[in-house]
């Protein structure tokens, strides 16, 4: 019995040691452990907001954090999936790969921002106080450059095959993110969220671009060679070209959710909704990462591409399948630690949301496969009909429903379009075979 159980766990430690050494699912495993470490500390984030905050404060502030998530992705022109996509190929000009993809997104972030603020009465009166001066227009562009490099450096760490250092990051950055809050919800309690949200961003920017520049590009740049600027450039605007359009269409039905919810039910409901909404996105991240880091090894060995999608595909499986369990049988005590009012208004959707991550999964292995393959069009399709029917549906069912009505056109939205594309795109991915 004892040698039993020896073995058994030998077989645990080797399988454990491979996994590891495999870069496919090292760097999945890596960019999972971050997004734990940092969904669990944002959890008690969002714990702590809902405690020492007013609900109205708690919507508000979430409401102008979607909006400058989106004016930042907006900037970015698709150059995360660039940096993830290409660093391999770079070779000697990965260091101007980054930093001209660096340098683009902060300079279209001016112009962005204006414009956002000039219409702000006319799509998003509610977040007129948050931008009611040039003073605070200079701070929110600010705000909003740095969070677009924040972003794109995690990116460039997984392109480098180098994700290990996005736990790590991540984690001080939730660290510093909840102290902050403390200090503000006495100070400024009317901006509190989003200023604690913003400042450690800032301050992690140089340290991790340092660890990039100066370390991890030199490594890289020793084991490989470079490739001419022309080989390089084409591709690169072929891909924002045909990405970019998709990407728009990812931004607005992902973070323009919570606006709406404002817009249309106030304040306090988006507050209901945004807890629930910040737990789906963090478990969401669960099959972004795996199959991000598909995208990168796929890119590497195209020919086992197949392989690489069935065995992303079954790690993610063996992840989500408790996962989903647990928010369905947990939901009412998982809001219940935000309070009363956050568990009555928010188990449904939450319930609902937690549902929509199998769905998510078929769609993030077909999008990670198709990103591969330069297949921008089939990308774009896919983009547009999720958020025509999310926002339609979400649009409709609101007022209905009330926060609940979210969740169900969410959770219609992606298995209708999972659906077709398991039905046609992935086919391949489902034929008989070891997954891994």
């Amino acid at each position: 019995m004892i040698s039993q159980v020896r073995d058994k766990a030998n077989t645990v430690w080797m399988h454990a040691i491979v996994t590891f050494r495999t870069p496919l699912l090292r760097n999945g495993y890596a960019l999972l452990l971050g997004s734990f470490t940092t969904s669990t500390l944002g959890f008690l984030y969002w714990a702590l907001a809902a405690r020492f905050y007013d609900p109205g404060a708690v919507g508000l502030n979430s409401a102008g954090l979607s909006a400058m998530l989106f004016l930042s992705g907006v900037t970015q022109l698709s150059l995360s999936g660039v940096l993830v996509r290409f660093i391999s190929q770079a070779g000697a000009k990965t260091n101007r790969l980054v930093g001209v993809s660096y340098l683009v997104s902060m300079l279209l972030v001016v112009p962005v921002c204006v414009i956002f603020y000039i219409g702000l009465d006319w799509w998003a009166p509610s977040l007129r106080f948050f931008l009611d001066s040039p003073f605070k227009l200079v701070l929110f562009i600010i705000a909003t450059m740095s969070w677009s490099i924040f972003a794109l450096q995690d990116s460039a760490l997984t392109g480098l095959r180098q994700a290990i250092w996005v736990p790590l990051e991540n984690t001080l950055y939730a660290l510093a993110k909840i102290g902050l809050l403390f200090v503000f919800a006495a100070l400024i309690p009317r901006y509190g969220v989003l200023v604690s949200w913003n400042i450690p961003v800032v301050l992690l920017i140089l340290p991790v671009n340092l660890l990039i520049f100066a370390r991890l590009i030199p490594k890289q740049n020793l084991n490989r060679t470079g490739i001419e600027t022309t080989q390089l450039f084409r591709p690169v605007l072929q891909y924002i070209g045909g990405n970019y359009l998709g990407s728009l269409f990812f931004l607005a039905y992902t973070t323009l959710l919570p606006i709406l919810v404002t817009e249309i039910a106030g304040s306090s409901a988006n507050a209901y909704f945004y807890l629930p909404w910040i737990i789906m996105n963090s478990l969401l991240l669960v099959s972004t990462n795996m199959t991000m880091s598909l995208t990168v090894e796929a890119a590497r060995e195209q020919d086992r591409m197949d392989a690489y999608g069935r065995h992303i595909m079954a790690h993610t499986l063996k992840l989500l399948g408790p996962i989903i369990l647990l928010v369905l049988l947990g939901a009412p005590y998982i809001l219940q630690l935000f309070g009363k009012n956050y568990a009555a208004g928010g188990v449904t959707l939450l319930r609902l949301l937690a549902l929509s991550l199998l769905p998510h999964m078929i769609i993030s292995l077909y999008i990670s496969l198709a990103r591969v393959k330069n297949r921008a069009r089939g990308i774009l399709f896919t983009q547009a009909v999720l958020c025509f029917l999310v926002l339609s549906l979400s649009y409709l069912l609101l007022p209905v429903f009330g926060i609940a009505g979210v969740g169900i056109a969410w959770l219609t939205s992606y298995s209708l379009v999972a659906g077709f594309l398991l039905a046609t795109q992935l086919r391949t991915i489902l034929k008989t075979g070891r997954p891994g």
